[in-house]
């Protein structure tokens, strides 16, 4: 069974009961960065606290944390490969492993909920993926009054900065376009909105909402049509999933991935500033997007600045 808490922005927190069933019956789905979607028939119920008696039971022993130098030199390598041409944009991440036996996840998804009042904050088990939980400001799809629309979201600045570099600027269209052209897939009219800026915590994104007014089209198709946009992938794709491969050396699982709601409205959610729990600790997963105009030391910073906000959070049940 999947367990799922979720509060989409401005709507109340759900608990959720899901059993895996067809794409036809379906009115959830959960797929990893890449690999097999998952399909479920979820029933909302009372919010229970026994929902984090095994929240974060499982062990890690196998992680390996990038250093400084090492992600660096990922970033130069991708950068090599956008000056020969073979991708424009690729996102790379890392993960960070963090033990730390008393880290309180119930405490740490209610500082969640507080402090990103503007993202989708989730937190789910299941036996396969194990137990995560996040914020994320990325909308991969949902329904608008006009049809359906979804989120341009790239380029990362700390909140309080005054001006957007080129380097955020470019990557920023990449996505813009690369949305929009998945979505015209579909039929009817795409339409964009004036770019605008998104906070998310302490850090802010560079958004385009692009829409279609397409009412008969299938979300759930539409969704995967849309997955994985060049903000958690790169342009054009399959190249960028292949350097990914290359050269992050680990299984993302549901990091970049979605988690999708297929109601009478429509919210998937691109599953970003995530975390993953164990009974020894926190693993974090973040990432930015590279293109020729990239600074590796900028880019090692833009990872550093969306872990410590996700690791600001957590709360820490006193051992002592």
């Amino acid at each position: 069974m999947l367990e799922v808490l979720l509060r989409i922005p401005n709507q109340p927190l759900r608990s959720l009961h899901c059993e895996e069933t067809s794409v036809d019956a379906a009115n959830l789905v959960l797929r990893g960065f890449k690999g097999d979607v998952s399909y479920f028939q979820s029933n909302d119920v009372e919010i229970d606290a026994t929902f984090w008696d095994s929240f974060s039971a499982s062990v890690n022993d196998a992680s390996e944390n990038k250093s400084a130098s090492e992600y660096q030199e990922m970033v130069t390598g991708a950068i090599s490969e956008i000056q020969k041409h073979t991708v424009q944009k690729v996102v790379l991440s890392r993960r960070l492993f963090w033990d730390r036996p008393g880290a309180n996840p119930k405490l740490t998804f209610e500082k969640l909920l507080e402090n990103y009042p503007s993202c989708t904050v989730f937190a789910l088990k299941h036996e396969q993926f194990g137990s995560w939980m996040g914020a994320s400001p990325e909308v991969l799809l949902e329904s608008s009054a006009q049809g359906y629309r979804s989120m341009s979201l790239a380029g990362t600045r700390l909140k309080g900065t005054t001006h957007w570099g080129q380097k955020e600027l470019e990557e920023q269209k990449f996505v813009t376009k690369e949305v929009h052209k998945s979505l015209k897939e579909f039929g009817g009219k795409i339409t964009r909105d004036k770019q605008s800026t998104f906070s998310a915590g302490p850090v802010e994104h560079l958004l385009t909402w692009v829409n279609t007014d397409n009412l008969e089209l299938d979300p759930k198709a539409a969704a995967e049509e849309l997955h994985p946009t060049p903000a958690i992938c790169g342009s054009p794709s399959v190249k960028a999933q292949e350097l990914i491969e290359q050269l992050e050396g680990y299984d993302r699982s549901l990091y970049a991935g979605y988690l999708g709601l297929f109601e009478d409205n429509v919210h998937a959610t691109v599953l970003l500033r995530t975390m993953q729990w164990f009974s020894n600790g926190v693993q974090f997963y973040a990432g930015g997007g590279i293109t020729k105009d990239s600074v590796p030391l900028d880019e090692w910073m833009e990872t550093q600045h969306k872990i410590s906000a996700l690791k600001e959070l957590i709360q820490i049940d006193d051992l002592g």
